[in-house]
């Protein structure tokens, strides 16, 4: 029994730390629901988490407040039932749009890494936004999703239904388990991406009203959410640009081999135009950096740089191209003589 329980012990340890695998997730859950003394456990390693990562707390959550009216829910349920969701990254806030049932059992997890997490039962949606920073994320199914910072994704807690349907605001790079009998669908406004299993990247705020889509491996099925039979098909190294408005689609080759840059923190510039050059910094750093004067544009760059600062990139840029960098208003001008 003593054994027994020191396994517990490492699990929830493990779980919180983030370093569970999925079965033994599905462990855990069982476990939990066994006995009150399993959950008291629980609720001891809860406690002293939320000490260790108090500062990074939100200060809008009463998190003991919030515990004890869970926890009451789960001593009034007359067979609860619990599924952990993975602890996976830092900087994370997750919320869960619950549709209430009678046997629905709730619990609140505060991780260290200032993570918020709510566990529960029944109908229910899982909104997870990069408030500080890009984050990954694990899905239901094994699939694994990195968010650009700033950017949200909506799932089920379980892939129940034919399909596994994903919602997207901002941009993700998807990474999705093959699975023949459910397709894998990434929504964003009303377009549709649909794939087995593969690789790609969707940046639903590529501006001018667009959404830009890349394709790493596989192969994925775009088309609007009224008009399925008229889809595009990519393959691996195309991208599509998708205007909402006029509600077409255009694919060829991907021109920019820093689409990725976001995620993997090299970038890299081979003759490249001034012009492309804070284009890509500003999507990368999610900063406002424009030309001073167009002229500018007449300029190039020859550089590769790997997670490094938009500072020491701008500081790269100035000393090779003798010219300067000035902020106004959050704006930040690149400022020089022409190289023509």
């Amino acid at each position: 029994m003593e054994e027994q329980t020191k396994y517990y012990d490492s699990l929830i340890a493990a779980y919180f730390s983030g370093e569970a695998s999925p079965e033994e997730i599905k462990q855990l859950s069982e476990w939990l629901v066994l006995k009150p003394s399993n959950l008291e456990l629980f609720e001891d390693y809860r406690k002293a988490w939320m000490l260790s990562g108090k500062d990074a707390i939100d200060s809008k959550v009463n998190v003991d407040l919030e515990w004890e009216s869970i926890n009451s829910r789960i001593e009034n349920s007359a067979k609860p039932s619990l599924t952990l969701l993975p602890v996976k990254g830092k900087g994370r806030k997750i919320k869960l749009l619950l549709n209430w049932k009678a046997a629905a059992a709730l619990v609140v997890l505060l991780v260290a890494a200032s993570a918020l997490f709510y566990l529960a039962t029944g109908s229910k949606n899982i909104v997870v936004t990069a408030d500080s920073g890009n984050l990954e994320q694990m899905l239901p199914d094994g699939s694994e999703v990195t968010l650009h910072q700033g950017s949200t994704i909506e799932y089920p807690a379980d892939f129940s239904s034919k399909t596994r349907e994903i919602k997207l605001d901002g941009e993700a790079y998807f990474n999705v388990k093959h699975d023949a009998k459910h397709p894998f669908i990434v929504s964003g406004e009303d377009i549709r991406i649909e794939v087995l299993g593969t690789s790609f990247n969707v940046n639903t705020k590529a501006g001018n009203d667009k959404i830009s889509v890349v394709l790493t491996s596989g192969k994925i099925s775009l088309y609007f959410e009224d008009r399925k039979s008229d889809h595009a098909v990519l393959n691996p190294g195309m991208e599509a640009e998708i205007s909402i408005s006029s509600k077409s689609i255009v694919t060829g080759d991907n021109p920019d081999p820093n689409y990725m840059a976001w995620k993997t923190g090299k970038i890299t510039f081979d003759n490249t135009n001034l012009n492309q050059v804070v284009n890509t910094l500003s999507k990368v750093f999610q900063k406002e950096i424009r030309l001073a004067d167009q002229q500018l544009a007449g300029c190039s760059l020859t550089a590769t740089f790997e997670h490094q600062s938009l500072t020491q990139i701008l500081n790269v840029i100035c000393a090779t191209l003798d010219m300067e960098i000035t902020e106004e208003n959050g704006l930040i001008f690149v400022k020089g003589t022409s190289c023509n």
